[in-house]
């Protein structure tokens, strides 16, 4: 899979896009970043500001290995050849987390927000959750 790069050339980071990806198989940047978590990663990535469509910015940090980022490549083409012949992995995950989505209503409401969860059985128990 190729990745183009829309922009100018930068030094500190490079901003690329799977817009392609997108359009072929129709699995999205912020998908493939629940799949990644299936293998026990974070999708090393930073998009902000959305200039680009479906982003696609990594970022590891200074402390990873060789090894550690090889093993990352082989993750997202793993997940980048599943997004060709099984979509439905990538759209349904992620799959060995408790939690698969986040409800979306509820980060966007600050008074359904429970920070601890003292505050969780009380706002439930109320009914505001």
């Amino acid at each position: 899979v190729s990745i183009p790069y829309p922009g100018q050339r930068r030094l500190e980071q490079v901003r690329y896009s799977l817009e392609k990806l997108t359009e072929e198989t129709g699995v999205t940047s912020e998908e493939i970043e629940t799949r990644v978590a299936d293998f026990g990663n974070h999708y090393w990535t930073s998009h902000h500001p959305y200039l680009v469509p479906e982003p696609c910015t990594f970022e590891p940090t200074e402390s990873y290995s060789r090894e550690d980022m090889d093993s990352y490549v082989d993750i997202i083409r793993q997940i980048a050849s599943e997004a060709y012949t099984d979509p439905s992995v990538i759209k349904n995950a992620p799959h060995n987390s408790v939690v698969h989505r986040a409800n979306q209503d509820l980060l966007n409401d600050p008074k359904k927000w429970a920070v601890t969860w003292r505050a969780y059985v009380r706002k439930h128990r109320e009914g505001s959750l």
